[in-house]
């Protein structure tokens, strides 16, 4: 032990007079590899940037809308968690944001076919306006609140959604995608299909304040999906596509649509469709193509037709669809009144989806062309009409010339 201790004092007294110590160069401080301590200081250096992974303090504070028990079964201080294929019923507080987090580790899931690896994000108002904005891997939230940037000239502040498209642009902070967020789209479903390319998802629902106000809505109510196995979604044939025909006495209608599909097919089935209509009040007026019919009373969303509509007779099977096209019978109409028509369909996953929705009465329909009851009869003894008449005309004609002659 002597002897060792005279050889270690005799090294230090060594390396005291100028030796330097070995080291191995692939070390840095600490004994830490050296790619491993750059990767610390960028982190550091991120997380003091402004926006950077530190900055969240969006995510508290009076602009939050707190979650809860509706929101989800795991409720956090600030946050609610989003659990695959399990719809949320939830309302949120004029000028505030809702915030929900998704994480999906399946491997299965992520072994998918890429063109079938795909995630469904899928927000319904119930009642009202709301916009989503979704952020994929990491924090922080999605800050909905200074979505609208000035033009820049512009002495303004940067505003939250909608945005009026003369003065702002449409910059999210935050955000990998968001709703339509300019005002055209107010009152609409937003519906997501991306590839599911990360296991983290941040979501943020946004109700603004003066649009909901001006439809006479102080509580907008909403639904949020998210589906990772989107093999068992139905979605509506020919986008959704609505036909009707009157019957002789124009008190009875027939509405035909195209069956819904599944992408990939043999993960689901369809289950059955549901008929629900509404009798329109002359105030009900459509306001776009994109919403039907307004944010205030919503019937193209599943939850917008339950609560504005009714469920008109019995489940319809799709086996009594022939040739890819369903139909069914609404007698009773009354007329020169408006009505509201529309399909559900369901899965046998339980999930559901709309069709575009239609308005009809007995003397018009907005969403047909003026001729679509004219039949075939009709039209050949028109056409043979015309037909005898300009041949009238051109051997009168001929005749006078010949007269003349």
């Amino acid at each position: 032990n002597g002897a060792g201790s005279d050889r270690h004092v005799r090294a230090r007294a060594r390396v005291g007079h100028g030796h330097r110590p070995i080291m191995d160069r692939r070390l840095g401080v600490g004994g830490l590899p050296r790619a491993a301590l750059s990767l610390v200081v960028w982190a550091t250096l991120l997380s003091t940037l402004p926006g950077g992974h530190g900055d969240c303090s969006h995510e508290t504070g009076p602009d939050i809308d707190p979650p809860t028990a509706a929101d989800g079964e795991v409720v956090d201080i600030n946050h609610a968690v989003l659990r695959d294929g399990r719809p949320i019923m939830s309302s949120i507080n004029l000028g505030k944001q809702k915030m929900y987090y998704y994480e999906n580790l399946n491997a299965t899931t992520m072994n998918q076919p890429e063109r079938y690896r795909k995630i469904i994000i899928s927000l319904e108002p119930c009642e009202g306006v709301v916009y989503l904005f979704v952020r994929k891997t990491r924090r922080c939230w999605p800050d909905p609140h200074n979505c609208c940037k000035p033009i820049p000239g512009r002495a303004l502040a940067a505003a939250a959604p909608p945005c009026n498209k003369s003065t702002h642009t449409v910059q999210c902070t935050w955000s990998h995608f968001h709703s339509v967020i300019d005002g055209s789209r107010d009152g609409a479903p937003t519906f997501f299909e991306v590839p599911h390319s990360s296991a983290k998802y941040f979501l943020s629902v946004y109700a603004p304040s003066e649009v909901n106000l001006d439809h006479g809505v102080g509580n907008p109510k909403f639904r949020l999906t998210v589906l990772a196995d989107i093999g068992a979604y139905p979605r509506p044939g020919l986008q959704g596509q609505l036909q009707t025909r009157f019957a002789v006495d124009e008190r009875a209608v027939e509405v035909s649509w195209d069956e819904a599909a599944f992408i990939p097919m043999g993960v689901s089935s369809l289950r059955n469709y549901y008929l629900y209509s509404s009798l329109l009040l002359a105030s009900d007026k459509k306001q776009s193509e994109s919403v039907f019919i307004s944010p205030s009373k919503i019937m193209n969303s599943v939850c917008g037709l339950e609560r504005n509509a009714v469920k008109y007779g019995n489940a319809i099977s799709p086996a009594s669809c022939q040739d890819g096209i369903c139909k069914a019978m609404i007698a009773g109409i009354v007329p020169k009144r408006r009505y509201m028509l529309n399909i559900i369909a369901e899965s046998y996953r339980g999930f559901n989806s709309t069709y575009s929705g239609i308005v009809v009465s007995s003397d018009w329909s907005e969403s047909r062309h003026a001729f679509s009851d004219w039949s075939e009869t009709t039209t050949s003894l028109v056409g043979g009409i015309c037909g005898t008449i300009f041949g009238v005309l051109v051997i009168g004609y001929l005749w006078i010339v010949k007269l003349y002659k």
